[in-house]
């Protein structure tokens, strides 16, 4: 009988260990969880109660009271260890320590994250043993936000889940929320978050492309070497945030339609007509929103237009000599830039390219409505100039800087302008207060299907949509490439890693501990 109490204190130990390891691993403290607990501590109580004496006499024994202080300050510590691990799992931090914050989520994409007012779920049709990049992106969202849920699927465990979907191959991730679905087949931030704007907005907005003056047609696609001056790539990108985009021929139109949210004016070859422009004009005093983007002469100026939101279009070319260009086989006649002013349109763009092909300069007038803020969005370089006499550069070809005619860079060549609105009655809504948003480029060819990928140009064509539709949080975002961070080592210096590292060291550690060992024994 003895011997069989001895044996308890063990299984109730061991059950007692049983017990709070299935915690650990489930997380949940359910009834074979409670059980077993309380079966092994009845059994551990059981045996201390047949065993007191022993135990006293136990603990009563010199080597016992060492091997105690030794026992409690490790169990101290491990229960420090324990509650430090608890806190931390409640309460993480991450931290990215790659260089070009490669394992971290764009802050435009944590800002739409945190600006969550909708559950949306996430679910992952991946194998069991795959998918870990997609686990470690969704794991990210997640962090920033308590709407945000995911799951991962095993299509041949779970195949009613994926009929359900209608899921047809590995690798496919569904977006769902109010009551919308969006499926994407690539492990990418960017169409993730396209997904998650497109459930959780209510409705579409409307963006109109005006057409009938040689506009740039958004339904132009790139094909071979064709295609090059459409805009198809801008539209599509556009509709991927969650916008509707139509055409509109002021002409045929009373008025601007109430549903517009963003006018867009790409490039006029001819000037709009005179009812056109006062169209435009009721448009902006109530509060629109247009983004106007010029070309240089002979294409039309909409100087008119622009004039009274106190924007002048001057009449040159800009050219740029700093020689940036000829890194990727520009010339003069495409300057680049890469001073931005402060807005939410550029932010993170400091020291990145934008290019113009064939652009106009622009400038804030001296006298306008006080009313009117203003910011110089896009600037060239120093070694840029306006080019005026353009019949010398359109058939000779021949450019040179005339003091006193043409302006020597830094040159404006993107203007933001907005004045706040009292009285609106755009988009059926009266009395609400707005603000008229207006961005007018010197240039339209740097959101066309041949220059749309090209660095930043883009991204900053989205943003000023985003930025007009009143919803700075969509912007374009651009995926982090892995760097290339190789250390590569001569033969010498892998031999000296081999020696140090694999021979040296190991063998300078052994014999310390024999030397220890062997001043011990003495």
């Amino acid at each position: 009988m003895k011997k069989y109490l001895d044996y308890l204190g063990y299984v109730g130990v061991v059950l007692i260990v049983i017990s709070l390891g299935s915690y650990l691993i489930t997380s949940v403290f359910k009834l074979f969880q409670t059980i077993t607990i309380l079966t092994g501590l009845v059994i551990l109580i059981a045996f201390v109660l047949a065993n007191l004496a022993r135990i006293r006499e136990f603990f009563s024994k010199r080597s016992t009271k060492y091997g105690t202080n030794a026992t409690v300050t490790a169990v101290l510590m491990l229960t420090i260890l324990v509650m430090l691990n608890f806190v931390a799992s409640r309460h993480n931090y991450r931290i990215d320590t790659t260089k070009a914050r490669q394992f971290s989520l764009s802050k435009q994409t944590i800002k739409i994250l945190k600006n969550l007012k909708v559950d949306v779920k996430a679910t992952a049709f991946f194998k069991s043993d795959a998918g870990q990049r997609m686990r470690d992106l969704l794991e990210e969202y997640a962090y920033h936000s308590k709407k945000f849920k995911y799951e991962f699927v095993d299509p041949d465990k779970k195949p009613a889940i994926a009929k359900q979907y209608g899921i047809t191959s590995y690798g496919t991730t569904v977006i769902e929320g109010l009551g919308k679905v969006e499926k994407i087949n690539k492990v990418s931030e960017q169409d993730i978050t396209n997904a998650i704007i497109k459930v959780s907005r209510k409705g579409k907005k409307i963006v109109y492309f005006t057409e009938g003056h040689g506009e740039k047609d958004i339904d132009v696609q790139l094909q071979q070497n064709r295609g090059a001056d459409g805009y198809a790539l801008a539209k599509k990108a556009i509709e991927n945030e969650n916008y509707e985009v139509k055409k509109i021929l002021l002409a045929s139109e009373k008025k601007v339609p109430s549903d517009c949210k963003v006018l867009v004016i790409a490039g006029p070859q001819t000037d709009l007509l005179a009812n056109e422009k006062d169209m435009v004009q009721e448009y902006l005093k109530k509060g629109g929103s247009a983004l106007i983007m010029v070309d240089p002469s002979p294409s039309a100026s909409l100087a008119d237009l622009v004039s009274p939101w106190g924007i002048e279009v001057n009449n040159d070319v800009v050219l740029d000599f700093s020689g940036v260009g000829q890194l990727f086989g520009a010339g003069p006649a495409i300057p680049i830039a890469i001073k931005y002013g402060k807005s939410p349109i550029t932010e993170g763009f400091q020291n990145v390219m934008t290019a113009y092909s064939l652009a106009r300069s622009l400038k804030i007038k001296k006298e306008h409505d006080s009313g009117i803020n203003f910011i110089e969005l896009v600037k060239t370089g120093a070694n840029s100039w306006g080019e005026t006499d353009l019949q010398l550069f359109y058939k000779e070809r021949k450019v040179g800087y005339d003091e006193g005619k043409d302006k020597r860079g830094p040159l404006t060549i993107a203007i933001v302008a907005t004045k706040k609105v009292e009285n609106d009655t755009i988009n059926g809504i009266s009395g609400e207060k707005r603000k008229t948003r207006l961005i007018v480029f010197g240039d339209s060819d740097f959101a066309t299907n041949g220059w749309f990928h090209f660095q930043r140009n883009g991204d900053l064509f989205l943003n000023a949509i985003s930025w007009l539709a009143e919803e700075e949080d969509l912007v374009s975002i651009r995926p982090r490439e892995p760097e290339d961070r190789r250390v590569t080592l001569t033969k010498a210096q892998s031999r000296k890693i081999f020696w140090l590292g694999v021979i040296l060291f190991p063998m300078a550690i052994v014999g310390a501990g024999m030397v220890i060992y062997i001043r011990r024994r003495k």
